[in-house]
């Protein structure tokens, strides 16, 4: 037997533990790569979910404001009179007001798990401001009514955070 034919059993040895080993090695680099995808598949997801939670709460304060402004006139008139001096056909629309408001409310509380802590923070201010118009109509307020400028700041602010949101790419770290 001559010194190659006795490295053959060696020689193929060691090629298929290099095989094995390259096999183990693509292997757990493949289940890496996939997990790595997993997770970030998963990111995506959930940022558009958070995105579209955003367009949605935005859409809905938008309509809300419009409204609001809308009827200001209205609910600053029954801020003045109170509900019980005023007829009831003048004060409809405000109880109107009242019904939309907490549909919208509703709406928005069906949207809270997908809308990211800041924005919900934002929220509080517009509500607080709209709170006393809904105050104002059911009567227990002392006819404090908010003015158009602290209700239009409290939707800027609520429109940045929710812009800001939107913009922040599905990768990015959020803090």
């Amino acid at each position: 037997m001559t010194d190659f034919e006795k490295d053959v059993p060696k020689i193929v040895l060691d090629k298929a533990l290099l095989g094995v080993i390259a096999m183990a090695f693509g292997f757990y680099l493949s289940r890496l790569l996939e997990d790595h995808r997993t997770k970030r598949s998963y990111e995506l997801f959930v940022s558009q979910q958070t995105v579209d939670a955003c367009r949605r709460a935005s859409g809905l304060i938008a309509k809300h404001f419009q409204t609001l402004m809308g009827l200001y006139d209205v609910l600053d008139k029954v801020a003045r009179a109170r509900p019980g001096k005023i007829p009831e056909s003048e004060a409809e629309p405000a109880y109107t007001y009242i019904r939309e408001y907490q549909e919208m409310e509703r709406e928005l509380h069906a949207l809270a798990p997908f809308l990211p802590s800041d924005i919900f923070e934002a929220l509080g201010p517009y509500f607080d401001e709209t709170n006393k118009l809904a105050d104002i109509v059911n009567g227990k307020s002392n006819g404090e009514m908010p003015s158009k400028d602290d209700l239009l700041m409290a939707l800027c602010i609520f429109n940045a955070k929710c812009s800001a949101s939107i913009g922040v790419g599905p990768f990015a770290q959020r803090r």
